[in-house]
């Protein structure tokens, strides 16, 4: 038997699993944390400018446009919601995955939801179904493609979201193996697009090509058989060669817990709208002038050590604009030590990234690789004018696992804060409402 037929197999038999009363609640959290990220995003000029060039040529169909009053067809809408929901990159990220597991999958499933009338338990079940096969592809590929400059938010997370449709709509075990080979050659996204609008198009693409795939599926379109496992096929191709995967976990049976269940590597939530790997470095800055009540003024300097997966990205001394300082340790540390947080506004108000004071606070940050085998953690340190050196080490941010989790009040405050651009106060509160009743979708 192929690998994509092995792949789609194992994927058709988990939707048909029970889950968990405590999976079907983490889902829902994820569903209704990415919904908020999606309505800020929509309000962002990317996403405007997405929907200027799509919505002209677009054909109408049954699918929302988050944000707007807008309903499209089920490849566009995964398009323009895909993109807004990582606009922002305040969405929630994934350790298997070494990516962002909700804005890879919720998109897509959302569009085809729409036109098949889907009901909320089958929707929550789907994603269940997409978060495993990102979880379970994230670990055969491992590190690789993203030490190695891909973006496996879209390269693996694509297949997740093929893999949620294909189990909403319970295709056949042929034809989800046809879509699993079909989007092997629509794979695509690279890191060299971090901090630009891009990154998200990236996602947004992921998103439409999974619907295109199982469309073509459904009509009997042809893919290669060996699709993976071929000497030019995925595995080999965006991984180098046999040596750096390992597809056990995608041809064992898919038994146990779900992976959405994982303690330490399942969902992680973002508290603050920027790079996952800035997180820890936040958390122990804002503890240290927390306990020490520091003001910007009486910082000599500061430095920050991550481990050297995380270092290549976040070192962005000199970032160009608002949204490239997302991934600019030196930008968000400072924003932070003088406000005490970091809210949506430093990543939109041009006068915020421009302020004299938080560009002198960055001069005077410095980032590091250190030894540690923690990628997740950081070690951050402060020297203050009158002489002292403050230490901490951070083993990981809070919301990056389930035993160090974000507040369910935080979670309601930054979907309440997110829905609010899109809806306004008022909208966005009877929103959150309607997603905490059962039939929430």
């Amino acid at each position: 038997m192929t690998l994509s037929h092995q792949f789609a197999r194992h994927i058709l038999d988990f939707y048909q699993r029970e889950l968990p009363p405590e999976a079907r609640s983490r889902a829902r959290t994820a569903i209704i944390d990415t919904l908020g990220v999606t309505l800020a995003g929509s309000q962002q000029a990317g996403s405007r400018k997405l929907r200027a060039a799509v919505v002209p040529a677009a054909a109408t169909g049954r699918s929302r446009i988050f944000g707007t009053d807008l309903r499209l067809n089920a490849l566009d809408a995964a398009l323009i919601n895909g993109t807004a929901a990582h606009m922002l990159d305040f969405d929630d990220s994934n350790s298997h995955l070494h990516g962002h597991v909700s804005v890879a999958v919720l998109p897509a499933l959302l569009a085809i939801a729409d036109e098949q009338e889907s009901s909320a338990e089958d929707i929550l079940q789907a994603y269940v179904t997409g978060f495993e096969t990102a979880a379970r592809l994230g670990d055969s590929v491992g590190r690789y493609q993203y030490t190695h400059g891909w973006h496996p938010t879209t390269t693996v997370g694509v297949f997740a979201a093929v893999a949620a449709c294909a189990a909403l709509l319970q295709l056949s075990e042929t034809q989800t193996a046809a879509a699993l080979a079909i989007v092997t050659t629509l794979v695509s996204g690279i890191k060299s697009n971090f901090g630009t609008e891009t990154k998200p198009l990236g996602v947004g693409n992921a998103n439409r090509n999974a619907v295109l795939a199982i469309r073509l599926a459904q009509q009997g379109f042809s893919a290669g058989e060996l699709a993976f496992e071929h000497h030019h096929g995925y595995l080999n191709v965006f991984n180098g060669g046999a040596d750096n995967y390992d597809v056990t976990p995608l041809i064992t049976p898919w038994t146990g817990d779900p992976m959405l269940l994982d303690r330490i590597k399942g969902n992680k939530q973002k508290p603050f709208p920027c790079c996952y790997a800035i997180l820890s470095p936040l958390d122990g800055i804002l503890s240290l002038r927390e306990q020490h009540r520091l003001t910007p003024d009486q910082i000599a300097g500061v430095s920050v050590g991550v481990h050297p997966i995380r270092y290549p990205h976040i070192n962005v001394p000199h970032p160009e604009n608002p949204l490239a300082a997302k991934f600019s340790l030196h930008y968000c540390i400072a924003r932070a030590l003088i406000d005490g947080t970091l809210t949506l506004d430093d990543f939109i108000d041009e006068t915020l990234f421009a302020a004299p004071p938080t560009r002198a606070l960055m001069s005077r940050i410095s980032l590091y690789r250190y030894d540690s085998d923690n990628t997740g953690g950081a070690e951050v340190a402060i020297t203050t004018h009158d002489g002292r050196a403050l230490t901490q080490f951070v083993a990981g941010a809070r919301g990056s696992t389930y035993d160090n989790p974000l507040p369910d009040s935080l979670m309601e405050e930054k979907f309440l804060q997110c829905a609010a651009l899109a809806l306004g106060d008022e909208g966005a509160r009877r929103l959150y409402q309607r997603l905490n009743q059962d039939n929430f979708l």
